[in-house]
């Protein structure tokens, strides 16, 4: 369709995903504007941390990371991302350019973002395009330690244009993050890459036949598409509202998610279903074993949450002054402070609110700025609040536990300190798991889930004032270079909002269990 814009690997990741999704975002609507990235982009960003997942904190790029490739390369010809037909023309001109030329190509040289159309109105721009001993080396950068089967496509069809466009290729491969590299500091990231060799899967790609069935199927109509996981992954897909509209709603969405067998488990959801149950509603208690999951069909069945009185007295022998402790932190895929590693856990908040016996309160808190590697003033700052004695309060608690740990082996003058903090840890996930459940749950024990039951006029799911969805991007871009300083400190503003917004969380889960009084038996 040569009104059409070209193809390029973005839309064979649609296509490969859904052709539905593809026919869509390739007709331009309002939906393809605001559609989610395609499927398996290569951003290492993270959404706002869940207890839950609290062993994989965030991960970001990190203001590092045009220095890092440029390291690698440093004697590169860079070439902009086009996005007008003219600038992609321009682009493509530049790319055979920089290949014709005539100089003696030294070593680290490459074109970063080469630009290439083939014949099959194709066209691609390729992360690495470097010369071997005989013929070019095509490389895709990954921040990341593995590659995934869209990177093997995306490197198929850049393979597929170069040598329509009459280019030799000797090797195609990625460009990933060694986990084994320590930066040294001064803009040193020799060595943050190593190479991974495509070339024994590329084969099994027939880019010729997907191009073709692209072309037929973008001059076609809407084709059909039947919902799955794709449609979900990376954000949700942005045509999912045009999908149910074609569709049963029955047939989409569950009848109540609240109430889903699967809260009780996969496998006793399997026996439940055969036994023709479709939800907990219709499951007797006595059928379940498990005394928490008794207790998420009971609080489902009644429509209210149960909390087991038990609760009350374990939260009021805890001591005074009490803490609600959170962290955050990130791990940058180029590192940023010297002698930190690719994707290491490293803390840049803290926020503590101190409650004493006769209901005072002060809040407290701590948030890195750029002058350096936080560690040692995190550290530093956290024990002068925590102090010596009193209940350190919070959620999934070894996420906290095991920063605290690595502050003690990084700082030995204050690990005695460090390590008497740990005995003090209250996990109030573990309490809450033994003796409560609210139906808003919906079976997720996250302390996103959880605030939504104890806390739900607290917003947790985005930061408010600034464009970052998740604390580590808007970290990391706090500590961009020449960042304006209204900016960077809307920025902080909204991290230290936040952090104080997870710790009321905490307080108002403890006052919760705490007044317990309900008598609720179910055995």
């Amino acid at each position: 369709m040569a009104a059409n814009p070209l193809l390029n690997h973005n839309d064979l990741q649609r296509w490969r995903a859904c052709s539905r999704s593809f026919w869509l975002h390739r007709r331009g609507g309002p939906a393809a504007l605001a559609s989610s990235p395609p499927p398996a982009a290569t951003g290492a960003g993270r959404l706002l941390r869940d207890a839950d997942e609290s062993a994989e904190e965030g991960v970001v790029h990190g203001p590092g990371i045009n220095a890092a490739l440029r390291a690698s390369f440093p004697h590169a010809d860079i070439i902009a991302a086009p996005g007008t037909p003219a600038e992609w023309a321009a682009a493509v001109q530049r790319t055979l350019d920089c290949l014709d030329s005539d100089r003696v190509a030294p070593e680290g040289w490459a074109i970063l973002g080469a630009c290439l159309t083939s014949g099959d109105r194709t066209q691609v721009r390729i992360d690495v395009l470097t010369c071997g001993e005989h013929g070019l080396r095509l490389f895709k950068v990954r921040y990341a330690t593995v590659g995934d089967e869209a990177d093997v496509d995306a490197m198929a069809m850049w393979v597929h244009v170069a040598a329509r466009c009459g280019l030799r290729v000797q090797s195609a491969g990625l460009l990933l993050v060694d986990t084994g590299f320590t930066y040294p500091g001064h803009g040193c990231y020799a060595g943050l890459f190593r190479e991974v060799d495509l070339a024994p899967v590329l084969g099994s790609r027939p880019v010729d036949a997907w191009v073709s069935a692209m072309k037929t199927c973008d001059r076609g109509p809407e084709p059909p598409a039947t919902p799955g996981a794709q449609c979900s992954q990376n954000g949700g897909c942005g045509f999912a509202a045009h999908c149910q509209a074609l569709a049963s709603t029955a047939s989409v969405l569950p009848a109540d998610p609240q109430a889903c067998l699967d809260i009780v488990g996969r496998e006793l959801a399997a026996d439940l279903r055969d036994e023709g149950h479709a939800n907990l509603h219709s499951v007797a208690l006595q059928r379940l074993d498990n005394p928490r999951h008794r207790r998420a069909a009971l609080a489902i069945q009644q429509g209210a949450p149960v909390l087991e009185p038990a609760v009350a007295a374990l939260m009021r022998a805890l001591p005074y002054p009490r803490h609600s402790l959170r962290f955050d932190t990130i791990g940058f895929a180029v590192p940023l402070w010297p002698g930190t590693r690719p994707y290491q856990s490293l803390p840049f908040q803290w926020t503590c609110d101190v409650q004493g016996p006769a209901g005072s309160l002060v809040r407290h808190g701590f948030l890195a700025g750029t002058e350096g590697d936080p560690r040692r003033a995190f550290a530093l700052t956290l024990l002068q609040v925590l102090g010596s004695t009193g209940a350190v309060l919070a959620y999934n608690a070894g996420f906290e536990r095991n920063r605290i740990r690595e502050l003690a082996q990084q700082f030995d003058d204050l690990a005695p300190a460090l390590d008497a903090v740990l005995a003090r840890i209250v996990d109030l996930f573990q309490i809450a798991r033994a003796h409560y459940y609210h139906p808003a749950m919906a079976g997720s024990w996250s302390f996103r889930s959880v605030s939504r039951a104890v806390a739900p006029g607290v917003m947790l799911d985005r930061l408010e004032g600034v464009d970052e969805s998740s604390v580590q991007a808007a970290f990391a871009h706090s500590l961009k270079p020449g960042l304006d300083s209204a900016a960077r400190q809307r920025l902080r503003a909204a991290l230290q909002a936040h952090g104080q917004r997870e710790t009321e969380v905490l307080r108002r889960m403890a006052a919760l269990f705490e007044g317990a009084e309900a008598v609720v038996r179910h055995d």
